[in-house]
């Protein structure tokens, strides 16, 4: 089987609230989709993280990545993952390169997937094919007070999830104590509670932000600092009994094995569409039970994003749950004909052959940029 041809479907939805994160408003969830051809007829799917870039990830992939796969046998996923990775090597290694490569690879498992007739979790050799989520969700957003997000926590927990993430960092220490505070007393203690700053504080910062959550029996502190400051991270992880999840914006297992090695975080925490694909998510999983650390999953995107994070998580033996936004987004309700089935605070990994995916092109018209 040879690679033919690659395609790429650029995917926008604007969202319909103004919510934010501890960085940035969120004004659109984007899904870079790229469909690699073979000359068998089998077509494989695959996500690359977008955020902003869908433009410059088609260009990057038509410019510097296709040439690199045209032509290629399919099954040989790990010899074109290093292929692609040395011959851009002076240019790529992190950021959009990385991410297209990402989309690259989760096509490939998808076509050898579809080949074989096995789900790619299977594929993997796992031995689940259900995995706890936690809702992953208290972005701030205009109108919601402590009042609306304590409501929020609470239909979280009516659900079925045992565990929900909030967002903290753009607000005061004080202020965002007060929200944190808030949702805790609205789940009880027999809810888990993690938070997530996505890079916003400096290390003093942060140190105090833990200080002050500790009483309030915080699941893991995620991405409290840059990720370009490994030192001050080993720092924090040493001064809370808070554990340290990170740094899903720390790409391959290259980037993430400092973290490891020098403790600079507890928990790892990754994402296929955006660290190497399914093959250097687990490349990072290992990396990560070498030291006896647990792996999570991120997510933010569309379904395929999240059937082969989910694919992935299967395989892992360190990874006991992933992250499952519940924001509105179609993209990853409503772009699939079989979608992921939850069911209460678990995902169902799909049984069809490959990630199980299976777009619905009038989603995929409807949101189709060019």
């Amino acid at each position: 089987m040879k690679i033919t041809d690659i395609k790429t479907i650029k995917l926008q939805y604007a969202t319909k609230k103004n919510f934010a994160d501890g960085q940035a408003p969120i004004a659109y969830r984007d899904a870079f989709l790229v469909e690699v051809h073979t000359d068998e007829g089998i077509i494989g799917i695959g996500e690359g993280f977008a955020l902003g870039s869908l433009n410059s990830m088609q260009v990057v992939l038509e410019e510097t990545v296709a040439p690199h796969i045209l032509g290629e046998d399919p099954y040989y996923i790990t010899k074109i993952w290093e292929k692609v990775y040395k011959g851009t090597y002076r240019y790529g290694r992190r950021g959009i390169v990385m991410a297209v490569l990402s989309a690259i690879d989760i096509a490939l498992w998808d076509i050898v997937g579809k080949a074989s007739g096995t789900p790619v979790y299977k594929l993997l050799g796992a031995d689940k094919n259900r995995i706890k989520a936690y809702a992953s969700a208290g972005y701030y957003e205009e109108g919601k007070g402590i009042i609306e997000l304590a409501d929020e926590a609470t239909k979280y927990k009516k659900m079925g999830f045992d565990i929900m993430k909030m967002k903290i960092g753009a607000l005061s220490l004080e202020d965002d104590l007060l929200r944190v505070q808030s949702v805790r007393e609205a789940i009880g203690k027999e809810m888990d509670l993690a938070v997530d700053a996505n890079n916003s504080y400096d290390l003093n910062s942060a140190v105090k932000m833990a200080r002050m959550l500790e009483p309030l029996n915080i699941a893991f502190f995620e991405e409290p600092l840059s990720g370009d400051t490994l030192e001050d991270s080993v720092r924090l992880a040493n001064k809370t009994d808070i554990p340290i999840a990170g740094y899903e914006t720390e790409l391959t297992r290259y980037a993430l094995r400092d973290f490891i090695s020098c403790r600079g975080v507890d928990i790892v925490q990754t994402d296929v569409i955006w660290a190497g694909g399914i093959t250097e998510g687990r490349n990072i999983a290992n990396l990560a039970s070498a030291w006896k650390m647990k792996c999570i999953p991120h997510f933010s995107a569309g379904v395929v994003s999240l059937a082969a994070n989910l694919h992935f998580a299967a395989s892992a033996k360190n990874i006991p749950i992933i992250e499952l936004t519940l924001d509105d987004n179609p993209l990853r309700d409503d772009l699939s004909i079989n979608p992921i089935i939850r069911e209460g605070g678990e995902l169902i990994v799909p049984e069809k052959p490959g990630l199980g995916i299976e777009l619905d092109y009038d989603i995929v018209e409807k949101y189709k940029i060019l």
